[in-house]
């Protein structure tokens, strides 16, 4: 055995323990695969809550990330501290969205390495059906399955697959979030032609049915997180905190002010003159 093969052994034995102790309780090997994605599932329930809630304030806070770039466009590395300084004001991770999809990654390969090698661990004469003959043996490529039920299997996976994409909060654009909706149509043509065994095509569908009711949950008892506006509370990093709006200052009313007056003229004097004296004389 390669070192290579040696390590994925080893690496694939706690999933190969979990497989057979429920098989051991009475479970096919193929309900025992739709047994063990409820177990790792229900385990990453808080991960996935968290997972979820932080995409969705993540979603949230776009509006107010935008107007960091905007303002510190010509500035990188003042712009990602500003970024950093708000995910930690709003308690916000942005890689923290990822955790649950790198846990199950482990799962994903270990099931398809031990269903590609079903001598390990199956023995002759086990029942490998899934539901009353609907797949024959899980262990089948599916590309060796009969037309109808490649179809159905198909049909079941791109819609599941549609819907955990469409009801899993994203920061994508709308737009671009449809766009990616589709991917499962072009995926779905290329594991056809690959060697997936149908089991593992069991493993992905009920993954994936467990997510759209997930999130079905959250969304309906979980409310938004709200988020804190960035806010620039020290000074002399470069940049000062933007100036509030100035009000508007109404104008004293202004007291008119009084005409001058002009003075009198002085009040003539009665009989003067030289022809009021001449009278005065005359008489």
């Amino acid at each position: 055995m390669t070192p290579l093969g040696s390590i994925i052994t080893d690496a694939t034995q706690p999933l190969l323990w979990m497989l057979e102790t429920i098989h051991s309780l009475g479970a096919t090997w193929a309900w025992a695969i739709v047994a063990l994605t409820f177990v790792v599932r229900i385990a990453l329930v808080p991960l996935t809550v968290k997972q979820q809630q932080s995409m969705r304030r993540m979603t949230a806070l776009q509006p107010e990330l935008k107007k960091l770039q905007a303002k510190y466009k010509h500035d990188r590395q003042l712009l990602n501290e500003k970024v950093m300084e708000f995910y930690r004001q709003n308690n916000t991770n942005p890689f923290g969205s990822c955790l649950p999809i790198l846990v199950q990654i482990p799962i994903f390969l270990g099931l398809f390495y031990l269903l590609s090698s079903p001598e390990r661990f199956i023995e002759s004469g086990d029942d490998l059906s899934f539901m009353a003959g609907f797949i024959a043996d899980i262990t089948t490529h599916l590309k060796d399955l009969d037309t109808v039920t490649l179809a159905i299997l198909m049909i079941i996976y791109v819609g599941s697959q549609v819907g955990s994409m469409l009801l899993m909060p994203s920061t994508a654009d709308p737009r671009m979030k449809y766009l990616f909706a589709g991917m499962p149509i072009l995926f779905a043509v290329f594991i056809v032609n690959q060697a997936f065994p149908a089991g593992l095509m069991i493993y992905w569908i009920t993954t994936n049915l467990w997510t759209v009711a997930q999130a079905a949950v959250i969304r309906q008892f979980f409310p938004p997180p709200a988020f804190v506006e960035m806010r620039d509370a020290k000074r002399g990093k470069g940049d000062d905190p933007p100036a509030a709006p100035a009000k508007p200052v109404k104008p004293k009313p202004v007291a008119p002010r009084p005409t001058p007056k002009r003075p009198l003229p002085p009040p003539r004097p009665q009989g003067g003159g030289r022809r009021g004296q001449q009278r005065k004389r005359g008489s």
